[in-house]
């Protein structure tokens, strides 16, 4: 009797380890469906990290990272980045400000500005786009942009 009760509690303890009980268990995962990084994800920690260590002309600070997530926004925006740009001459600083949309798990926006940070700034010499367009490219990323607002198209 002792032994029938012994099997019993192994038989119990094996389906409870097994976990997936028939039908329906073929498809045995081993990780992959587990949820991953999103584009959005992935971008944000790439910028982040090349603030960092200063983006690719060593002068980016980065001032700080906001994962909004957790919050229903209705503009779906995940992500918030800010950093500091020093100019070649060490003479300005700019703040480059970033959102970070999701699109699809593949892919996602990001829309940034920057703006001089001394009061009456005016014809910049295209230092704010600079701020941006260089930032990214040194991403080494796949982008296509698109100007909003600000920054014209080059004079010819």
């Amino acid at each position: 009797m002792a032994f029938v009760r012994h099997l019993s509690i192994l038989s119990v303890l094996i389906v409870i380890t097994i976990g997936c009980q028939p039908p329906d268990c073929k498809n045995v995962d081993c990780g992959t469906c587990a949820p991953g990084k999103s584009a959005a994800s992935k971008i944000y920690s790439l910028m982040v990290t090349s603030f960092k260590k200063g983006g690719p002309d060593h002068r980016y600070h980065f001032v700080k990272g906001t994962n909004l997530t957790t919050f229903k926004n209705p503009e779906k925006v995940q992500y918030l980045l800010q950093a500091v740009h020093r100019t070649k001459v060490h003479k300005y600083n700019d703040t480059v400000n970033i959102a970070i949309y999701e699109m699809d798990n593949s892919s996602s926006v990001a829309k940034g500005f920057s703006i001089s940070r001394i009061a009456g700034a005016y014809c910049d010499h295209g230092q704010n786009y600079k701020n941006l367009v260089q930032f990214i490219k040194g991403l080494g990323i796949q982008f296509h942009q698109r100007i909003l607002s600000g920054c014209p198209n080059p004079q010819s």
